[in-house]
């Protein structure tokens, strides 16, 4: 239970500020904003109205919208009768909020103490596998290993000379968290893992520790690290595309998954972890894809290069139309991967 109101509150703030940058902006510019819509459509329930705008609650919980009358320009105050570059900025503020987001919540996660490693005993867990004796026994990312069965650990190398000599049968293992101990876990390291994860199925290195900065260090630190994250993001898709890595992608069942993980290592890691979601989010909507942000930018852009002449409303709405279509059906094929691989 705790891991879905991390989800829900997570994946709800993230879309609500998301649209709230549009929204602000878009009457910034006196465009007329009709809806702030949680969700999408059928609606639920309308929860109020805010000057012309109201606030409404819908069935899907697979994002939100605001509804501007962006292939209308006849209407009077839409947002598609306004200016290329009033479009732009209109659609750029949704983004924008996320990766401001992110830089806040890095930032605050800097102050308050980020894991980082250091040259010491013990060994780091920098990741667990899915449904693996570690996981079922409550490892987290984060986590320090400090002895198996009453043996010291000095090195990360060490941890998995120790388990190999007792595949199959029970351990003891003392962890801490956050710098304190948990009590002590039991599971059985596996005699035939999946390949590439291991016996008991997590990845380590060096220890952690956690480190505090001042807020002047670190506000930098959560801008670098937010740019370091959406540049990674971009070299992996490149890298995808190139057939270097594979191409994987995940879903809400995913997210949830993910989510619940982090969520037992507590708030400054789950703060962290919403932090990197914020960017993916800004970043997979600044992506020019018909329908979302990135999509109806290119629409503005070829106006504005086409000297103010604009794309048929109705080819435009159609193109969005289409896009929309794919990414609801994308959605539900990705669901049915992340079905099978966290379920099946």
């Amino acid at each position: 239970m705790e891991g879905f109101i991390a989800f829900v509150v997570i994946l709800g703030v993230l879309v609500a500020l998301h649209e709230f940058g549009h929204m602000m902006v878009a009457k910034a510019f006196h465009v007329k904003v009709d809806e702030f819509g949680l969700g999408f459509p059928p609606r639920l329930i309308k929860l109020f109205t805010w000057g012309s705008t109201d606030f409404t609650l819908n069935a899907l919980p697979l994002g939100g919208f605001v509804r501007m009358a962006e292939d209308d320009p006849a209407s009077p105050g839409s947002l598609a009768s306004k200016k290329p570059l009033v479009r732009a900025l209109v659609l750029v503020a949704g983004p924008l909020t996320n990766l401001i987001l992110a830089i806040l919540l890095l930032s605050v996660t800097f102050m308050a103490g980020t894991l980082e490693p250091y040259d010491g005993p013990g060994a780091g867990v920098y990741g667990v596998s899915l449904r693996s004796p570690a996981e079922a026994a409550g490892i987290a990312p984060g986590d320090n290993i400090i002895s198996i069965d009453g043996q010291t650990i000095e090195t990360a190398d060490q941890v998995s000379q120790i388990v190999q000599q007792r595949l199959g049968q029970e351990v003891t293992l003392v962890v801490t968290r956050n710098g304190e101990e948990l009590a002590p876990i039991k599971l059985v390291p596996r005699t035939g893992p999946p390949p590439g994860e291991g016996a008991i199925g997590i990845a380590v290195d060096l220890p952690l520790k956690i480190v505090k900065y001042p807020i002047w260090e670190a506000i930098p630190l959560g801008a670098k690290t937010s740019y370091l994250m959406m540049r990674n993001l971009f070299r992996t898709i490149a890298a995808a595309f190139r057939k270097e890595v594979a191409f994987e992608v995940t879903g809400v069942i995913g997210m949830y998954r993910m989510t619940k993980q982090v969520a037992q290592t507590g708030l400054i890691r789950l703060l962290e972890f919403a932090g990197f979601l914020s960017v993916n989010f800004a970043l997979l909507n600044i992506m020019p894809i018909p329908a979302l942000d990135g999509g109806r930018l290119i629409f503005a852009l070829l106006e504005w290069i086409r000297g103010g002449q604009k794309i048929p409303p109705e080819k435009e709405g159609l193109v969005h139309l289409v896009g929309m279509v794919l990414l609801v059906a994308l959605m539900v094929a990705v669901a049915v991967l992340d079905y099978n691989r966290y379920f099946r």
